[in-house]
């Protein structure tokens, strides 16, 4: 745990002020997008989210957000799930389009839809719920390693998901940030210095 906390605080030292501030605006900025999603389909913002959520894994973001307008818009024209093409493994689809045609809107039943841990977190921290969204890539920040995403090496379970999400905190605090802004900044800092 002592290292995960040392090695985020790594590369949190390693921030720019442009990447601190991509990392603090980060999830309003998801939300904005989800909320505009939610306007132009008439959608509950919450709905929009879940979905976005779903779509999420192995997702790049703006693929992410390219992805969820395309389902949303499809459950509004009255189209099929086969109707259209996203970007993620078939069970995700399967579970976002869920979302849609049983009309959940309240957290509680979305987050047991999505019931990754996350996704979960990330639907959470969209929200503005209190959260840390724990990825391959927070994983390789806390480990201060680079390893690909489709490895089983950043497979996490669990007990590691809690363990990380406790470092995150943990180095939150030393920082004087919010955890899920921490998580933020680490992964737009990440992101810039491997090019991802």
């Amino acid at each position: 745990m002592t290292n995960y906390v040392r090695n985020i605080l790594k590369v949190y030292r390693r921030a720019t002020r442009d990447d601190v501030v991509s990392g603090i605006e980060w999830y309003g900025r998801a939300k904005r997008a989800a909320t505009s999603i939610a306007d132009n389909t008439k959608l509950p913002v919450n709905t929009v989210i879940g979905v976005m959520a779903a779509l999420s894994p192995n997702n790049r973001w703006e693929r992410n957000v390219s992805d969820t307008e395309t389902m949303c818009a499809a459950w509004i024209n009255g189209d099929d799930l086969s109707d259209f093409k996203v970007s993620c493994y078939n069970a995700m689809k399967d579970k976002a389009w869920s979302i849609l045609s049983d009309g959940l809107t309240e957290d509680d039943c979305i987050l047991a839809r999505l019931n990754g841990q996350k996704i979960r977190s990330f639907y959470s921290n969209i929200r503005g719920l209190d959260e840390v969204t724990v990825d391959g890539h927070a994983l390789n920040i806390a480990r201060g390693k680079r390893e690909g995403l489709t490895s089983d090496k950043t497979n996490i379970g669990k007990v590691m998901y809690r363990e990380l999400q406790s470092a995150y905190v943990r180095a939150a605090k030393r920082v004087g940030v919010a955890p899920h802004e921490l998580q933020a900044i680490t992964w737009t800092t990440w992101r810039r210095e491997y090019a991802i």
